[in-house]
C-alpha cells in the first residue's frame, strides 16, 4: 500500500492475452494491485493453455465462448487438417451456418433484416449469438476461472437468449 495506499477499486479489466498479459499482470502485483484483494478480468484473450503458471493471472476471470463447444470444433479441425485453427475459424462457420439456416426459414429463404436480427438469435460454436437492429452482435457468453492447473466455468453460457433476459 506505500505505492498506491488504499484502492478505490475492486477489479481490473486486462484487455490482451499471450507474452503482453504475461508481462502485464505480474507488473501490476509488483505496484501492490494484490491480486488477492483485486480481481483481475479479461477476455477470451485469456484461453489460453498454461495461462495459470502465471500466479497473479490464477483467481481471475474471463469471458469466453463455452469451452466444451469450442473444444470439440478445435479437435475436429485439427484431425481434418493437421492443425488449430485460427481464432477467427469459429467466427467463419457460424457465419455460414446462419446463412445455411436463413435459406432453411418455413417461410422460404430469408436474408431480411428482420430474419438476421431475430430476438432468440441462433446457435453456433462459440455459444448463442445475435444481431441488434444497429448491426451489433450479443454473445452468450460462459465466465472462466484461471486456475493453476488450468480453467473452470464458474457460470455456464447461456443456451439461449430466454435465459438472458429472464
Amino acid at each position: 500500500m506505500e505505492t498506491l495506499g488504499g484502492l478505490p477499486f475492486d477489479s481490473v479489466l486486462i484487455p490482451e492475452g499471450g507474452a503482453t498479459l504475461r508481462r502485464l499482470a505480474p507488473l501490476l502485483a509488483f505496484y501492490d494491485i494484490d491480486p488477492d484483494k483485486v480481481r483481475f478480468i479479461g477476455t477470451a484473450l485469456w484461453e489460453e493453455p498454461n495461462l495459470g503458471r502465471e500466479p497473479s493471472l490464477v483467481g481471475g476471470w474471463f469471458a469466453a465462448p463455452p469451452p466444451a463447444q469450442s473444444a470439440a470444433f478445435l479437435g475436429r479441425f485439427e484431425q481434418i487438417y493437421g492443425r488449430r485453427p485460427p481464432r477467427i475459424a469459429t467466427l467463419a462457420y457460424d457465419a455460414v451456418a446462419l446463412a445455411v439456416a436463413l435459406t432453411k426459414a418455413p417461410t422460404g429463404i430469408d436474408f431480411s433484416p428482420s430474419a438476421i436480427t431475430s430476438l432468440s438469435g441462433f446457435a453456433g460454436i462459440d455459444g448463442v449469438f445475435r444481431f441488434r437492429p444497429d448491426g451489433i452482435a450479443e454473445r452468450g457468453l460462459a465466465i472462466v476461472e484461471v486456475e493453476a492447473e488450468g480453467f473452470r466455468v464458474i457460470s455456464p453460457a447461456p443456451q439461449t437468449f430466454e435465459q438472458v433476459t429472464n
